[in-house]
């Protein structure tokens, strides 16, 4: 018993034409950001390095007990 249905295909080929998926996506450029928002994500990568941090010193003092 096959479950292939050619007609399904058909219809499936006519709608990706139809709705333009199978066409390349348009090119997407890089956003120039503000300075402040520079500086903001700067202070977040700040923020997880000390964050990584702090819990590598926890996990390493909870080992010894």
């Amino acid at each position: 018993m096959s479950y292939y249905d050619k007609s399904k295909e058909q219809a499936l080929i006519a709608l990706a034409e139809q709705e333009n998926w199978l066409a390349p996506p348009m090119e997407i450029g890089r956003v120039v950001l503000r300075p402040w928002q520079q500086t903001v994500f700067w202070g977040l990568r700040l923020y997880i390095a000390v964050m990584l941090a702090v819990m590598g010193w926890g996990f390493y003092h909870n080992l010894g007990q």
